[in-house]
């Protein structure tokens, strides 16, 4: 069994991982995490540093968390896009072919507590697999 799991770095997704592995540790699935860094919106030189930087610690911190996840005894893939996160995930199940897909939708206020947010109600309409989506 293969979980593609999307972490966003934010509290509300490192949760969902959590409560993920505790929930799918007897199958002891492989667990393939992707993190996606944005892009820059334009090629002046204060962007590209800033987009280095956030690369930089995209990497370290997918690092961090794959190292998580093997210490926790699952076997792990470790994905680092660049893009819309949107369509990277959607790429990301299009090679990986996970058997599900999981989200964590972003907590907030009242009106957003009602509905998803915009990547997790994105996925949810366009993944071929399943998809998982927790509420933190």
């Amino acid at each position: 069994m293969k979980i593609l799991f999307c972490h966003d770095g934010s509290q509300s997704s490192q949760k969902a991982l959590d409560k993920m592995l505790e929930l799918f540790k007897p199958a002891r699935p492989e667990i393939i995490l992707l993190t996606v860094v944005q892009g820059t919106a334009d090629a002046s030189m204060e962007n590209e540093e800033i987009f280095k930087r956030q690369r930089s610690e995209g990497q370290d911190f997918l690092l961090r968390t794959a190292k998580h996840v093997s210490d926790k005894g699952f076997d792990v893939d470790a994905i680092l896009a660049t893009g819309d996160p949107r369509k990277m995930i959607l790429e990301a199940e299009e090679s990986k072919k996970p058997d599900i897909l999981v989200v964590s939708k972003r907590g907030g206020g009242l009106l957003e507590e009602m509905v998803l947010g915009s990547v997790s109600a994105y996925v949810v309409r366009h993944a071929k697999c399943p998809v998982l989506v927790f509420h933190s």
